[in-house]
């Protein structure tokens, strides 16, 4: 997710074309990686526009070009603001519940440890 943030802020700050840093195998297959997550980021409402290019030189069919148009959507200002990975830690402690029981008896261990933690322990 790091990558994608770091794109998306190239882009907001102006950066509209991502191209590898020469034609050589090796800087091709590492450029691979970032073209892809502007392609994702494009199908994900992220960018207004992204027109991607693959070279016919080879077999691999390898993008060697992506052009950024219009820059960010209202959608990956958004997503710049809050990225949706940062979860709130008392919203994920109301999704897990752990209410172990023994016959109809049984102990709140979410209660229990905010008991615990209020008590300074």
């Amino acid at each position: 997710m790091g990558t994608l943030i770091s794109i998306l802020e190239e882009i907001r700050s102006g950066v509209t074309s991502f191209e590898p840093i020469s034609n050589s195998e090796s800087d091709m297959r590492d450029f691979q990686p970032i073209a892809k997550i502007l392609v994702h980021a494009h199908k994900e409402g992220l960018l207004e526009s992204c027109i991607p290019h693959k070279e016919s030189q080879t077999a691999h069919g390898w993008y060697d070009l992506v052009l950024v148009r219009g820059g960010l959507s209202y959608k990956g200002e958004m997503f710049l603001t809050k990225p949706p990975s940062t979860v709130d830690d008392n919203k994920l402690s109301e999704i897990v519940q752990l209410k172990p029981s023994i016959y109809g008896i049984g102990i709140d261990l979410k209660a229990l440890w905010k008991r615990w933690k209020e008590r300074g322990g």
